[in-house]
């Protein structure tokens, strides 16, 4: 079946927005958000020396977004330029930056017209848009969209800007998420000016994407605090710090940067010269002297000494941020009790100790219903016991756990059932293998080691623990498995990661949309069905094939442009667990 595009902006939009929203899922996913009910499109606006009959263009134009959205979008993007800061600058030396200026001012002008026509829009969807800078592609003025959930940052907490807004400069980023998404859009406006965007390969890489925002991120301290720009890299500054040993022992510490004038401050050893921030090894050395008592006092660029903040100060001027360095080449930066970022062997996240109990929970009540409140409870227990210990180390919950120890028991220590608590955890965790447990939170074996195939789901980037729990509980459909893997460098994975659950009734709405749809409505049912074919079975598949072979059928007018879409076919993984009425 092939896709009609009414608002033609150029041929490749289409996949070049399926791109985008690609990009974030993978770069969503690396900083620990998944499942995030995200949406990207694409707004056009028309080139003033360009003839078309559509001077605002929506990609994609399934009925999501209304045009009636941009209704005032030309009248504001002339306010814009009128208003723009930039408007009165010279640049005296630089003839090319004041010959630029112009169109620059013209493309700024059309993102700030674009994000002020979607608050209305925002604030009645419970979302946060985040858009980038417009790109000239063949006539339009193209700006990509990336819209969130507003409960991420429910979540995970923001910066507020308030408190260290300065309209001179940067004003930073209130949060990881802010950065990670605007470094999306500035790479998605730079692909944007290569040639027929969308045809070629426009996939990233998620690492550097995500090292480029934390990179970002980490120079909103030195705004926060001095209301100026940073020449550190705090980011690459910490890590280096982090990977460093002092006489074998990794780095354990802490590190308040603030301004050291600030009047929370209190210095119990204050150094004659400070030691400059960039000499990793000379920090790295003094680290040593900090506690849960005692910590460094650096900003941007130096380290002064040593001391503590006042009881009282409860970080509400948000000027002060403190580092704890966790174990080796691993850290996080907060700002009160609100985490800002960790990283783990220079892989900046999310922290992620709420979502993983959400997830784990969400999969214990998906597996085993028929555990009380109090069991799950339990395992929600050990699984935190197991991410404290310094070590790597997984736990297997298995319906069937006392029959497979006993297929196990020479790769292992089978024991008398006992009901698992967290200091015993902590005892027979240990010794190399896996604990395993019924739903109960009744052990049966420790040290066991797994069994199983080399499967699509095992990954060469993973260490040899995260792959045996993918081997062990992937195969086994008729079996409830599931395991948690503590990786040695604290990477916390829950195997499988179960797809969210989607609405039976939501299903059977959209093939009846899909079922009467015309050439000119079917977009929105269409690419809903296309997004979520996992969750269709064999009755269902063949209904929406046969509507889409009855749409195909029709007269198309000549010159519309169509995108064939894959036939739907059950897929073997999909089961009633995976629905809500």
């Amino acid at each position: 079946m092939r896709k009609t595009i009414n608002y033609f902006m150029w041929g490749y939009q289409n996949h070049f927005r399926f791109s985008l929203k690609y990009n974030t899922e993978k770069v969503l996913e690396k900083i620990g958000l998944y499942d995030v009910d995200f949406e990207v499109l694409l707004v056009g606006v028309l080139a003033s020396d360009f003839e078309n009959n559509y001077p605002i263009c929506i990609e994609p134009e399934d009925g999501k977004w209304d045009l009636k959205i941009f209704g005032s979008l030309i009248e504001d993007v002339k306010k814009e330029i009128e208003n723009h800061p930039l408007k009165n600058m010279f640049y005296s030396n630089d003839e090319l930056a004041m010959r630029e200026k112009p169109e620059n001012i013209r493309r700024d002008s059309i993102s700030r017209a674009v994000r002020k026509s979607l608050l209305l829009y925002d604030n009645d969807n419970d979302i946060e848009s985040f858009v980038g800078f417009s790109t000239l592609v063949e006539g339009y003025y193209v700006v990509p969209v990336i819209q969130v959930p507003k409960e991420i940052f429910q979540k995970h907490p923001s910066l507020d800007k308030k408190n260290f807004q300065n309209k001179n400069l940067s004003q930073g980023y209130s949060s990881f998420i802010e950065a990670v998404l605007k470094t999306l859009l500035e790479d998605a406006s730079k692909l944007l000016q290569t040639e027929n965007p969308g045809r070629g390969r426009s996939s990233i890489e998620v690492r550097e994407v995500v090292r480029s925002a934390a990179d970002s991120f980490l120079y909103t301290p030195s705004i926060a605090i001095y209301e100026k720009y940073a020449f550190t890299n705090l980011f690459e500054t910490l890590n280096l710090i982090s990977s460093l040993f002092y006489e074998g022992v990794h780095s354990l510490g802490k590190m308040i940067i603030s301004d050291p004038k600030h009047a929370s401050i209190i210095f119990s050893l204050e150094f004659q010269d400070p030691v400059p921030i960039n000499n990793i090894r000379w920090v790295r050395k003094v680290l040593e002297m900090s506690s849960n008592t005692f910590s460094l006092i650096a900003d941007n660029e130096y380290i002064y000494g040593l001391g503590s903040l006042v009881k009282d100060y409860d970080f509400f001027d948000q000027k002060i941020f403190i580092v704890e360095f966790l174990d080796h080449y691993y850290w996080q930066i907060s700002c009160g009790d609100i985490i800002l970022l960790q990283s783990q062997y220079n892989e900046p996240r999310l922290y992620s100790s709420t979502g993983q109990e959400e997830l784990l929970l969400d999969n214990l009540n998906r597996l085993y219903p028929y555990t009380t409140h109090t069991e799950k409870q339990n395992i929600l227990n050990l699984v935190l016991t197991l991410t404290n210990l310094n070590r790597g180390s997984m736990l297997v919950i298995a319906d069937d756990a006392e029959t497979e120890v006993k297929r196990l028991a020479r790769l292992g220590t089978p024991i008398k059932p006992v009901l698992l608590t967290p200091d015993l955890l902590e005892q027979v965790s240990g010794i190399d293998g896996t604990v395993i447990i019924n739903p109960k939170g009744v052990c049966f074996g420790i040290g066991i080691i797994l069994d199983g195939d080399a499967m699509s789901e095992c990954t060469p980037s993973r260490g040899s623990r995260y792959n045996s729990g993918v081997r062990y509980v992937y195969p086994t459909k008729n079996k409830k498995r599931l395991a948690v893997i503590v990786s040695d460098d604290k990477t916390v994975d829950i195997v499988p990661r179960l797809r969210p659950m989607i609405s039976l009734s939501e299903i059977e709405h959209n093939i009846s949309l899909l079922e009467h749809a015309t050439l000119e409505d079917l977009n929105q049912p269409r690419n809903w069905i296309d997004d979520n074919r996992f969750y269709f079975n064999e009755e269902q598949c063949v209904r929406v094939n046969k509507a889409l072979d009855r749409i195909e059928s029709l007269t198309s007018e000549v010159g519309q442009i169509r995108f064939i879409t894959q036939r739907l076919s059950p897929n073997k993984d999909m089961d009633s667990s995976y629905l809500t009425e």
